[in-house]
């Protein structure tokens, strides 16, 4: 049975609800950095594992999940998924264990995973091929705008006295609202499934495994963790808290700055691909990027800590719009790809970009915790200044300077896909 066109849009915004709402469970704990790490007395490596846990999980099952959406199609997979997160989100908030801490955060990973897949699903299996890249760029931008105005207003109860659990549980009772309108309202996309859909999962490892041994594929992909799993590493864990160690800025104040980040990731998912849209401008639109990123990392690090607020909050602003550069390694991907191998060839690229930035917010914080001057807090509880957090991103930069050399020496040509496979 078909859907009416009104039921594919309303499917399609509730999807993109649930991207935007998985993404900020995924990224909240930067913003309450420091209580969280008092409640469970974590240190900088043992924080950081609530959030390479859940992307580690998150990156993984991206393709199994892939699978599992084209043959049951969204209603029940996302229904089931979000159900999960719930589950996680309460076990992280009530509880002062931290290996429950940190399985909760594992559930509310697994629970993601499906969240950009299906919302994928609904627009290629509901519109025309022209509408695309607009409802792609919509879901996008819907979830930095839910994530852009969430963060400040959970940094805001917050700063009126609530707890931070008590803060996260009323994002807790949005999730429930929005579990209650999926299972009165969303509908699974294509009942419909062509007969020879067995044939698709039949050659599923062959085109995987083509994929997988693809060198430029595999070098494209390493291209999108120097761009934007580099600036979401700091974006999404360690910004606001390297912000107010440098820059003397209060909590508030931080993720106020921090938020520039999302509003430049908003501007730089239709700017850059309007911009660099064919053939050898991607190629060269990817290196400018890095070159602006080289730059900005190493103001950022390296430079005063007495910048003027109207040019931090920009540096941080073209930051993200350069993070952006990992559309433009899609779209090169996209070059190699047939209509067999296409979907596989887009989470493989974007598995290794979220493995990528687990890893980096990993490194992140074995670094600070190797650099820690030995400051502690009334509590025990270490200090880390912003000497310590310049040691730990130089780790980012250094990923920065390699993708620059990747990007350049990379030859400027369109593949012909038969000569690869």
């Amino acid at each position: 049975m078909q859907h009416s066109r009104k039921q594919a849009y309303w499917n399609w915004l509730l999807l993109s609800a649930f991207f935007a709402y998985q993404y900020l469970l995924r990224i909240y704990p930067s913003i309450f950095t420091d209580e969280i790490r008092a409640t469970f007395q974590f240190s900088a490596h043992e924080f950081s594992t609530l959030s390479t846990y859940c992307i580690g999980v998150y990156s993984c099952l991206q393709i199994p999940f892939g699978i599992l959406l084209d043959r049951m199609g969204v209603r029940w997979i996302t229904i089931a998924s979000l159900s999960l997160c719930l589950i996680g989100q309460y076990l992280f908030t009530h509880t002062h264990v931290q290996w429950v801490a940190q399985w909760g955060r594992i559930l509310i990973g697994i629970g993601s995973a499906p969240a950009f897949i299906g919302a994928v699903k609904v627009i290629s299996d509901s519109f025309p091929n022209r509408l695309y890249g607009i409802f792609m760029g919509m879901t996008c931008v819907l979830g930095m705008i839910i994530t852009m105005v969430s963060s400040h207003w959970l940094r805001q109860l917050d700063a009126a006295g609530l707890s931070w659990q008590q803060a996260i549980d009323g994002l807790s009772w949005v999730g429930c609202i929005l579990l209650v309108i999926l299972l009165l309202s969303l509908t699974t996309v294509n009942e419909d499934r062509p007969a020879d859909a067995s044939g698709k999962y039949a050659c599923f490892w062959s085109s995987f495994w083509s994929v997988l041994l693809n060198h430029k594929v595999f070098l494209y992909a390493l291209l999108t963790i120097g761009t934007c799993a580099v600036v979401n590493t700091v974006s999404d864990l360690w910004g606001p808290a390297f912000l107010s160690a440098k820059y003397h800025l209060s909590p508030l104040q931080a993720v106020h700055y921090n938020q520039s980040i999302f509003a430049g990731l908003m501007v730089g998912s239709f700017l850059l691909p309007t911009v660099f849209n064919e053939g050898k401008k991607i190629l060269q639109g990817i290196r400018m990027c890095y070159l602006v990123l080289v730059g900005i990392f190493m103001g950022l690090i390296y430079g005063s800590a007495s910048i003027p607020p109207f040019l931090l909050q920009t540096a941080l602003f073209v930051a993200g719009i350069v993070a952006c550069a990992d559309i433009l390694c899609f779209s090169l991907t996209a070059q190699l790809s047939t209509p067999k191998t296409s979907a596989c060839i887009v989470g493989w690229v974007n598995t290794i970009n979220m493995l990528g930035l687990s890893c980096l917010q990993g490194l992140v914080a074995f670094s600070l915790d190797k650099h820690w001057s030995g400051v502690t807090n009334t509590q025990g509880l270490r200090i880390y200044q912003a000497r310590d957090y310049e040691f730990a991103l130089g780790v980012l930069l250094n990923v920065v300077i390699g993708g620059t050399v990747i990007a350049w020496c990379m030859r400027n040509k369109n593949y012909n896909l038969k000569n690869e496979y």
